[in-house]
């Protein structure tokens, strides 16, 4: 059963059969699984019901895309789901005929006949060093009175470690794109690192060096984009022009707003950092529209998620301009900007020159006190 269609291609550029046939012995009869994954920014979710612990799942699919298999919890119950273990598998999902077995539970899993996956458990091997920092760096922070969570230098220490492990992991990931060029897993790894300014000459070889059977495919399109993105984007550099819709659908281009000072604010309605620093971007429009300063919010949310993000707007009184294209993290101006994580944003000057970014916090009100002599 198909909750929602969407469609995506790699072999020929046509669409292919994927079948997955699954075997977890301890499966209830009658128990429901979940197969849900993302194409063309749409969820798509089937369901298979398990009988003497089986249960196959058969589809059309064009490339590979990251899935879940989830038992006896559905897309609607996940968002509300609190609290609660869930039984699922995280693997890559590919048009071909393969296996995922297990012998008491999805959670243990392993994928069979699939090259893909095989290719996934290497990078997932390359990036545990990292992974594990990650997790340690968490559990400290998590294990930090609430007083000492407040203090700007020991969070800034604790930040400065988390862009070296940062850094650490961008530098895994070109080691695995350089023992697969030809796997669509490098396309997908390269996605990730490839507008990080500290790695963007290497990513760039390591695009060079794909298999030319992957550079026709549009992930690899819009990698070219991210790629150029941090030389485009540099502070100095003239902001690249762009043109997305406003909630009620007019087009508003970024070129209008040459003459003010502008911040360009990527954020979601989904994204809680986002909503924290809402309110500080908010203080610092109040404080200073009157006085040739604009914000142009663009929006890293769906189309699914436009209530979402038209109550987000409303609640956190955003009253300046809000554009998207409703793609989440396939948003065209994201991709130009090279942006990666939100909240991010950008300040330009009023011939449309890039300023300074990234400016969080009381960064944004002390930077705009300054280019207007606020006291």
């Amino acid at each position: 059963m198909i909750l929602t269609l969407g469609s995506a291609a790699f072999c020929g550029h046509a669409q292919q059969q994927f079948e997955l046939d699954g075997q977890v012995n301890d499966l209830r009869n009658d128990d429901t699984i979940y197969l849900i994954y993302t194409v063309d920014n749409k969820q798509v979710a089937d369901s298979s019901t398990v009988q003497d612990g089986r249960f196959v799942f058969k589809g059309q699919l064009q490339y590979p895309v990251a899935a879940t298999l989830v038992r006896n919890y559905g897309p609607e119950e996940l968002k509300n789901i609190q609290g609660r273990t869930l039984d699922l598998f995280k693997f890559y999902l590919e048009p071909t005929k393969f296996q995922v077995q297990a012998a008491d539970s999805l959670k243990n899993a392993s994928v069979v006949n699939s090259p893909l996956n095989q290719q996934y458990a290497s990078l997932k091997r390359i990036l545990k060093p990292t992974d594990d920092q990650f997790d340690a760096l968490n559990k400290e922070y998590g294990a930090l009175p609430e007083e000492q969570k407040k203090d700007s230098v020991t969070f800034n220490r604790l930040l400065q470690r988390e862009k070296q492990i940062l850094n650490d992991s961008y530098l895994a990931y070109l080691d695995f794109i350089r023992q697969y060029p030809e796997s669509y897993l490098s396309l997908i790894s390269l996605q990730y690192i490839a507008a990080q300014s500290e790695v963007n000459d290497k990513a760039t070889k390591a695009y060079d060096s794909l298999a030319d059977s992957l550079k026709g495919t549009p992930l690899a399109k819009d990698i070219q984009v991210l790629l150029a993105a941090p030389k485009k984007t540099s502070v100095g550099q003239v902001a690249p022009d762009f043109a997305q819709n406003t909630p009620d659908g007019k087009t508003v281009r970024l070129g209008d707003f040459r003459g003010k000072y502008v911040l360009i604010d990527f954020w979601a309605s989904w994204c809680g950092p986002c909503r924290e620093e809402n309110p500080n971007v908010v203080a610092a429009y109040n404080r200073f529209k009157d006085q040739g300063f604009e914000i142009i919010g663009v929006s890293l949310d769906s189309e699914e998620r436009k209530e979402a993000w038209l109550n987000a707007i409303q609640k956190d009184q955003l009253t300046w301009t809000q554009v998207s294209d409703l793609k989440g993290w396939d948003n065209a101006v994201a991709k130009l900007y090279g942006i990666r994580a939100i909240p991010a944003n950008i300040l330009l000057d009023p011939e449309g020159n890039i300023m300074a970014k990234d400016l969080r916090e009381g960064k944004l009100q002390q930077k705009l006190a300054e280019i207007f002599q606020a006291p």
